[in-house]
């Protein structure tokens, strides 16, 4: 686990960097900071959409990218705009300049720039709410440098980034509570008593309204290809969203809109027009393609589920997949999950477009899905080159999961 002495200088260094753009972070009235290990992205993009809907000025940050790196900002409908991003950069060049000159911190990090362009952008376009959506953990991370919050939400607690966060999830609910900095509300939907205990410690001591969905309150009614429909509380909800697991993610944003007093039509309406890209997005239905940005265990799990959900209205056809994951990952836990789907196939692969991110190699996701599997497996070092293998052998009966990757989703998802 990294010392919190190797961390320390992280959010001063931020913070250094806005004091010299002039403090934009403070001139955004509304926070909801959103950290978890699953989920937090669609819950992010469910949260946005309900205030879009209530007619509320509302930007939000999302990481990472599904195309491209303008993606990671939106106001209202719309993304940043390539020409914002260099109007913005420009900005920041001179003043970068002044940091280096000036500043006792290390460099910025990626994550801490693209937070600063978040909070500046927000700022200059005096966006009334900003969602905020952590890169990793909660305590360290760039994002915990806004001054104040109206809602800190922790969708839950599994094991990921350990090499940074901890190697137990109660280590890691110790990070993820650290974006718990002041009386704001707490909407956590973590079933485990003994972490819930640890957030909740953590809202104690800065006198934060503690709140918790439990499974018992959310119900998902159907899921199929046109979405899911749910109900949380008895009250019914559809998104085009497909998963069950999407069900308690939009019960997390209705916590939230519920609570900072949005009314239920907008609640409804937001739920039901929010995009989720590269989140089992359907972008063929004959045969049937599946864009899928699973990159962890648990979320690995969810798209098993999923999957299995949607064969069974599929009596006919196998199942391919492209598979392609970053070096961090545990290959064994999420392969082993995938090979429960018993695809005829598996082309491995890895993503050639975010050059931040190291890969697993293909021939090591090879190895392991030979290890849990019978399937065949195939070879690429391009994206491209997978995706037309799998051209040339699905049929309009078969499935083609793409997942493991958000960047080899996004990659293929430019083919098609």
């Amino acid at each position: 686990m990294t010392n919190s002495k190797d961390c320390s200088e992280y959010l001063p260094r931020v913070q250094f960097f806005l004091d010299l753009l002039g403090n934009p972070e403070k001139k955004i009235p509304h926070y909801i900071h959103v950290t978890g290990t699953s989920g937090k992205g669609s819950t992010v993009h469910y949260i946005h959409s309900i205030l879009h809907a209530a007619g509320k000025k509302v930007g939000s940050t999302t990481s990472p990218h599904p195309t491209s790196l303008t993606e990671r900002w939106k106001i209202g409908n719309a993304y940043m705009s390539k020409k914002e991003f260099i109007d913005i950069i420009e900005t920041f060049s001179p003043v970068l300049d002044e940091y280096i000159r000036t500043s006792p911190y290390d460099m910025l990090s990626y994550f801490d720039l693209t937070t600063a362009i978040a909070l500046y952008y927000f700022a200059m376009k005096k966006v009334e709410w900003a969602v905020i959506e952590v890169g990793c953990g909660g305590t360290y991370d760039a994002t915990n440098v806004i001054p104040y919050k109206d809602i800190a939400v922790i969708t839950n607690v599994g094991l990921d980034h350990t090499q940074l966060l901890g190697k137990t999830k109660k280590e890691i609910a110790v990070r993820k509570a650290g974006i718990i900095t002041g009386p704001c509300t707490v909407v956590t939907a973590e079933q485990s008593p003994a972490i819930r205990a640890i957030l909740e410690m953590q809202a104690k001591k800065v006198a934060a309204p503690f709140q918790t969905i439990s499974k018992k309150q959310v119900e998902t009614i159907v899921t199929d290809l046109t979405g899911t429909t749910c109900s949380y509380q008895g009250t019914e909800f559809h998104t085009t969203a497909i998963g069950a697991h999407q069900s308690m993610n939009a019960s997390i944003a209705i916590e939230v809109a519920r609570s900072i007093g949005i009314e239920e039509k907008n609640i409804t309406k937001g739920i039901e027009h929010a995009t989720q890209p590269l989140r089992m997005e359907v972008i063929s239905e004959s045969p049937l393609i599946i864009l899928d940005g699973a990159h962890n265990a648990d979320k690995i799990k969810t798209t098993v589920n999923t999957l299995q959900q949607l064969r069974t209205h599929r009596k006919k056809g196998n199942l391919y997949i492209i598979n392609g994951f970053s070096g961090d990952k545990d290959l064994k836990k999420m392969i082993s999950q995938l090979a429960i789907l018993h695809p005829k196939a598996v082309a491995c692969t890895r993503n050639t477009v975010n050059h931040f991110r190291k890969v697993a190699p293909p021939h090591d996701i090879a190895k392991v899905w030979q290890t849990y599997s019978p399937a065949r497996t195939e070879i690429f070092l391009q994206p491209m080159n997978a995706f037309s293998w799998a051209q040339k052998h699905v049929t309009k009966h078969d499935i083609l999961l793409v997942t493991g990757s958000l960047f080899v989703g996004s990659e293929i998802k430019d083919f098609f």
